[in-house]
Protein backbone atom coordinates (compact mmCIF):
# COMPACT_ATOMS: atom_id res chain seq x y z
CA UNK A 1 0.00 0.00 0.00
CA UNK A 2 3.06 2.37 1.26
CA UNK A 3 4.71 1.11 -2.34
CA UNK A 4 1.68 2.70 -4.57
CA UNK A 5 1.13 5.20 -2.84
CA UNK A 6 4.83 6.40 -3.21
CA UNK A 7 4.72 5.53 -7.11
CA UNK A 8 1.50 7.87 -7.40
CA UNK A 9 3.05 10.58 -5.81
CA UNK A 10 5.85 10.76 -7.66
CA UNK A 11 3.85 10.19 -11.24
CA UNK A 12 2.03 13.37 -9.49
CA UNK A 13 4.94 15.36 -8.87
CA UNK A 14 6.67 14.68 -13.04
CA UNK A 15 3.20 15.42 -14.02
CA UNK A 16 3.23 18.93 -12.03
CA UNK A 17 6.90 19.13 -12.92
CA UNK A 18 5.90 18.47 -16.87
CA UNK A 19 2.69 20.91 -16.53
CA UNK A 20 4.78 23.73 -14.95
CA UNK A 21 7.75 22.94 -18.01
CA UNK A 22 4.72 23.65 -20.34
CA UNK A 23 3.63 26.79 -18.84
CA UNK A 24 7.02 28.02 -18.72
CA UNK A 25 7.67 27.12 -22.26
CA UNK A 26 3.68 28.60 -23.10
CA UNK A 27 4.95 32.18 -20.77
CA UNK A 28 8.37 32.28 -23.06
CA UNK A 29 6.65 31.63 -26.03
CA UNK A 30 3.78 34.37 -25.46
CA UNK A 31 6.85 36.42 -24.31
CA UNK A 32 8.91 36.04 -27.49
CA UNK A 33 6.11 36.57 -29.74
CA UNK A 34 5.28 40.21 -27.42
CA UNK A 35 8.75 41.01 -27.28
CA UNK A 36 9.47 40.41 -31.05
CA UNK A 37 5.98 42.38 -32.00
CA UNK A 38 7.06 45.16 -29.81
CA UNK A 39 10.67 45.21 -31.51
CA UNK A 40 8.72 44.86 -35.35
CA UNK A 41 6.65 47.51 -34.31
CA UNK A 42 9.28 49.61 -33.26
CA UNK A 43 11.73 49.12 -35.83
CA UNK A 44 8.61 50.36 -38.06
CA UNK A 45 8.39 53.42 -36.55
CA UNK A 46 11.83 54.63 -36.33
CA UNK A 47 12.25 53.53 -40.13
CA UNK A 48 8.90 56.42 -40.64
CA UNK A 49 10.56 58.69 -38.37
CA UNK A 50 14.17 58.32 -40.59
CA UNK A 51 12.17 58.38 -43.73
CA UNK A 52 10.76 61.29 -42.73
CA UNK A 53 13.76 63.01 -41.69
CA UNK A 54 15.37 62.26 -45.08
CA UNK A 55 12.28 63.31 -46.46
CA UNK A 56 12.87 67.20 -44.70
CA UNK A 57 16.73 67.43 -45.19
CA UNK A 58 15.68 66.70 -49.54
CA UNK A 59 13.08 69.49 -48.66
CA UNK A 60 15.65 71.48 -47.12
CA UNK A 61 18.08 70.82 -49.37
CA UNK A 62 16.00 71.45 -52.10
CA UNK A 63 14.95 74.78 -50.27
CA UNK A 64 18.24 75.96 -49.81
CA UNK A 65 19.56 75.02 -53.41
CA UNK A 66 16.47 77.39 -54.89
CA UNK A 67 17.72 80.14 -52.41
CA UNK A 68 20.99 79.61 -53.52
CA UNK A 69 19.78 79.86 -57.27
CA UNK A 70 17.45 82.56 -56.56
CA UNK A 71 20.43 84.57 -54.85
CA UNK A 72 22.99 84.07 -57.66
CA UNK A 73 20.19 85.04 -60.22
CA UNK A 74 19.72 88.23 -58.76
CA UNK A 75 23.12 89.18 -58.11
CA UNK A 76 23.55 88.12 -62.04
CA UNK A 77 20.60 91.01 -62.67
CA UNK A 78 22.16 93.46 -60.59
CA UNK A 79 25.35 93.08 -61.79
CA UNK A 80 24.06 93.17 -65.30
CA UNK A 81 21.98 96.21 -64.38
CA UNK A 82 25.06 98.02 -62.83
CA UNK A 83 26.73 97.08 -66.12
CA UNK A 84 24.26 98.87 -68.25
CA UNK A 85 24.28 101.95 -65.56
CA UNK A 86 28.00 102.03 -66.21
CA UNK A 87 27.84 102.23 -69.53
CA UNK A 88 24.99 104.63 -69.91
CA UNK A 89 26.90 106.96 -67.55
CA UNK A 90 29.73 106.70 -69.21
CA UNK A 91 28.33 107.20 -72.91
CA UNK A 92 26.51 110.51 -71.51
CA UNK A 93 29.97 111.32 -69.66
CA UNK A 94 31.58 111.03 -72.89
CA UNK A 95 29.23 112.98 -74.79
CA UNK A 96 28.79 115.89 -72.00
CA UNK A 97 32.96 116.33 -72.50
CA UNK A 98 33.20 116.02 -76.75
CA UNK A 99 30.17 118.73 -75.65
CA UNK A 100 32.26 120.96 -73.39
CA UNK A 101 35.44 120.90 -75.85
CA UNK A 102 33.37 122.28 -78.35
CA UNK A 103 32.04 125.23 -76.47
CA UNK A 104 35.20 125.77 -75.10
CA UNK A 105 36.57 125.66 -78.98
CA UNK A 106 33.77 127.98 -79.92
CA UNK A 107 34.27 130.49 -76.84
CA UNK A 108 38.18 130.99 -77.85
CA UNK A 109 36.65 132.38 -81.10
CA UNK A 110 34.87 134.79 -81.79
CA UNK A 111 31.08 133.95 -81.31
CA UNK A 112 29.01 133.92 -84.47
CA UNK A 113 25.92 132.81 -85.80
CA UNK A 114 28.33 130.01 -87.48
CA UNK A 115 29.67 129.17 -84.23
CA UNK A 116 26.39 128.70 -82.39
CA UNK A 117 24.37 126.72 -84.99
CA UNK A 118 27.42 123.95 -84.63
CA UNK A 119 27.26 123.73 -80.99
CA UNK A 120 23.40 123.20 -81.21
CA UNK A 121 24.33 120.86 -83.45
CA UNK A 122 26.69 118.97 -81.95
CA UNK A 123 24.19 118.91 -78.79
CA UNK A 124 21.26 117.53 -81.11
CA UNK A 125 23.50 114.63 -82.10
CA UNK A 126 25.07 113.81 -78.79
CA UNK A 127 21.08 113.84 -76.43
CA UNK A 128 19.81 110.88 -79.30
CA UNK A 129 22.96 108.86 -79.12
CA UNK A 130 22.96 109.09 -74.79
CA UNK A 131 19.07 108.58 -74.39
CA UNK A 132 18.49 104.95 -76.01
CA UNK A 133 21.43 103.71 -74.09
CA UNK A 134 20.14 104.82 -71.30
CA UNK A 135 17.18 102.91 -71.95
CA UNK A 136 18.24 100.26 -73.42
CA UNK A 137 20.31 99.60 -69.72
CA UNK A 138 16.83 99.40 -68.02
CA UNK A 139 14.92 97.45 -70.65
CA UNK A 140 17.82 94.52 -70.84
CA UNK A 141 17.49 93.99 -66.87
CA UNK A 142 13.81 94.86 -67.02
CA UNK A 143 13.56 91.44 -69.61
CA UNK A 144 16.05 89.26 -67.53
CA UNK A 145 14.18 89.72 -64.45
CA UNK A 146 10.83 88.89 -65.98
CA UNK A 147 12.34 85.76 -67.75
CA UNK A 148 13.77 85.07 -64.05
CA UNK A 149 10.17 85.18 -62.82
CA UNK A 150 8.84 83.19 -65.79
CA UNK A 151 11.05 80.30 -65.31
CA UNK A 152 10.87 80.76 -61.36
CA UNK A 153 7.16 79.51 -61.92
CA UNK A 154 6.59 77.06 -64.82
CA UNK A 155 5.34 79.54 -67.10
CA UNK A 156 6.30 80.96 -70.90
CA UNK A 157 7.76 84.57 -70.67
CA UNK A 158 4.93 85.32 -73.01
CA UNK A 159 2.09 84.24 -71.29
CA UNK A 160 3.66 86.49 -68.05
CA UNK A 161 3.97 89.40 -69.75
CA UNK A 162 0.03 89.49 -70.47
CA UNK A 163 -0.44 89.89 -67.16
CA UNK A 164 0.11 92.71 -64.68
CA UNK A 165 0.26 93.16 -61.03
CA UNK A 166 1.66 91.15 -58.04
CA UNK A 167 -0.75 88.24 -58.41
CA UNK A 168 0.71 88.51 -62.80
CA UNK A 169 2.78 84.79 -62.22
CA UNK A 170 -0.35 83.22 -60.44
CA UNK A 171 -2.82 84.44 -63.32
CA UNK A 172 -0.16 83.32 -66.35
CA UNK A 173 -0.11 79.49 -64.37
CA UNK A 174 -3.90 79.69 -64.10
CA UNK A 175 -4.18 80.80 -68.34
CA UNK A 176 -1.19 78.38 -68.74
CA UNK A 177 -3.16 75.16 -66.87
CA UNK A 178 -6.50 75.86 -69.09
CA UNK A 179 -4.30 75.40 -72.41
CA UNK A 180 -3.40 72.29 -70.93
CA UNK A 181 -6.71 71.44 -70.36
CA UNK A 182 -7.98 72.43 -73.83
CA UNK A 183 -4.99 70.04 -75.17
CA UNK A 184 -6.59 67.10 -73.13
CA UNK A 185 -10.36 67.73 -74.31
CA UNK A 186 -8.58 67.36 -77.85
CA UNK A 187 -7.01 64.39 -77.29
CA UNK A 188 -9.62 62.72 -75.20
CA UNK A 189 -12.94 63.62 -76.27
CA UNK A 190 -15.21 61.58 -74.42
CA UNK A 191 -17.78 62.71 -71.83
CA UNK A 192 -16.01 61.96 -68.91
CA UNK A 193 -12.93 64.13 -70.31
CA UNK A 194 -15.02 66.70 -71.23
CA UNK A 195 -16.63 66.73 -67.74
CA UNK A 196 -13.07 66.88 -65.83
CA UNK A 197 -12.45 69.53 -67.81
CA UNK A 198 -15.41 71.50 -67.10
CA UNK A 199 -15.25 70.82 -63.44
CA UNK A 200 -11.65 72.32 -63.72
CA UNK A 201 -12.09 75.23 -65.59
CA UNK A 202 -15.22 76.12 -62.74
CA UNK A 203 -12.23 75.90 -60.41
CA UNK A 204 -9.76 78.10 -62.85
CA UNK A 205 -12.06 80.48 -62.49
CA UNK A 206 -12.69 80.76 -59.05
CA UNK A 207 -9.12 80.93 -58.46
CA UNK A 208 -8.78 84.02 -60.98
CA UNK A 209 -11.44 85.90 -58.53
CA UNK A 210 -9.58 85.00 -55.69
CA UNK A 211 -6.26 86.72 -57.58
CA UNK A 212 -8.33 89.68 -58.85
CA UNK A 213 -9.31 89.64 -54.97
CA UNK A 214 -5.29 89.54 -53.41
CA UNK A 215 -4.32 92.91 -54.99
CA UNK A 216 -6.07 94.55 -52.90
CA UNK A 217 -5.10 92.86 -49.36
CA UNK A 218 -2.43 93.81 -47.31
CA UNK A 219 1.11 92.31 -48.05
CA UNK A 220 1.09 89.77 -45.41
CA UNK A 221 -2.45 88.75 -46.08
CA UNK A 222 -1.85 88.70 -50.11
CA UNK A 223 1.25 86.68 -49.14
CA UNK A 224 -1.46 84.04 -47.57
CA UNK A 225 -3.64 84.38 -50.52
CA UNK A 226 -1.41 83.82 -52.90
CA UNK A 227 0.14 80.78 -50.92
CA UNK A 228 -3.07 79.04 -51.10
CA UNK A 229 -3.88 79.64 -54.76
CA UNK A 230 -0.43 77.95 -55.78
CA UNK A 231 -1.03 75.14 -53.70
CA UNK A 232 -4.79 74.68 -55.12
CA UNK A 233 -2.89 75.39 -58.71
CA UNK A 234 -0.64 72.37 -57.83
CA UNK A 235 -3.40 70.49 -57.03
CA UNK A 236 -5.04 71.00 -60.15
CA UNK A 237 -1.73 69.96 -62.35
CA UNK A 238 -1.62 66.74 -60.58
CA UNK A 239 -5.24 65.81 -61.33
CA UNK A 240 -4.37 66.33 -65.11
CA UNK A 241 -1.49 64.38 -64.73
CA UNK A 242 -2.72 61.23 -63.27
CA UNK A 243 -5.69 62.23 -65.86
CA UNK A 244 -2.68 61.99 -68.51
CA UNK A 245 -1.57 59.00 -66.32
CA UNK A 246 1.39 60.41 -65.18
CA UNK A 247 2.60 59.11 -61.57
CA UNK A 248 3.68 62.30 -59.79
CA UNK A 249 5.11 60.60 -56.69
Amino acid sequence: MGLFSGNDQTRAERKAAKKARRADAKAATKAAKKRAKYEAKYDAKERRAERKRQERGGKRDERRSAKLSDRQHKREVRAQTQQAKHESKAAVADAKVQTAKIEAAANKKKLTRKNAKRVLSVAQIVAPIAAPIVYRGGVVAREKLHDYQASKHGVAPETLRQFTGKGAPLAARIATTRQSLRSLTITDTSTDSVDFASAMDARLDNLTVAVDAAESMTPSARKNAHRAIGNELSAIDADILARLGVATH
